[in-house]
């Protein structure tokens, strides 16, 4: 993968050595990017400076409380992009199991979890911002580009996927343009690793043009 023009990248996420925030902040430093990491978004001072000239926000919500640490985070975070007059492009990781709707058993861990997720990418994609709102599948320590990659916008999508390839691939979304706007699962199969973001990402369907935007919407025929 080519070297990337150097960004300025917020990483809003638990500080937990081994959470994915800390592999997508190792990940964007080793691409070269000026890494802010804050672990707390509702520390407004500490929020405030790192989005202050941030290219990109990725936020990967805490586990917890998702009204507090999904929804509310994405609504702090978006207010803080929104006074900027050029807002920072935000990733989101979500999960696969929003477009799966209540039915899924991820989503009867807790009443408030999945219209957590739904709300927050919603308020993404109202809000001023250029967003990608990213969802894994399970999580797995698979070493890094030990598989071929897909990325899909079926809503009913499932498999596995490796932390340290999740990590890459929100760093390639702050990188790549034509992630700007979009929605997708993504999973690991067999076959070669990923190589060119950028076609990955030029495949898929901006929101606008009706991609998947939660468990009530069917992947058009």
């Amino acid at each position: 993968m080519t070297a990337p023009a150097p960004a300025r990248i917020a990483v809003v996420s638990s500080g937990f050595a081994a959470s994915t925030g800390r592999r997508v902040a190792g990940h964007a430093a080793d691409r070269g990017h000026d890494v802010r990491f804050v672990d707390d978004v509702e520390d407004a001072a500490a929020l405030r400076a790192a989005l202050r000239d941030a290219d990109a926000v990725v936020l990967v919500p805490k586990r917890g409380d998702p009204v507090r640490h999904t929804e509310h985070a994405t609504r702090l975070v978006l207010a803080g992009a929104a006074a900027r007059p050029a807002p920072p492009h935000l990733v989101l990781l979500s999960s696969f199991a929003v477009g799966h709707g209540p039915a899924h058993p991820l989503n009867r861990t807790g009443a408030a979890l999945l219209p957590a997720r739904i709300a927050a990418e919603r308020a993404l994609r109202a809000g001023p911002a250029p967003y990608t709102i990213v969802r894994p599948t399970w999580m797995t320590d698979d070493p890094a580009r030990s598989h071929a990659l897909t990325l899909t916008q079926h809503p009913r999508t499932d498999g596995m996927i490796s932390r340290a390839d999740l990590a890459a691939a929100m760093v390639a979304a702050v990188e790549e343009p034509s992630a700007r706007d979009t929605t997708f699962a993504l999973f690991n199969e067999p076959g070669e690793p990923l190589t060119d973001w950028g076609a990955a990402f030029a495949g898929l369907r901006r929101d606008t043009e009706g991609a998947d935007a939660g468990p009530d919407r069917e992947e058009p025929s």
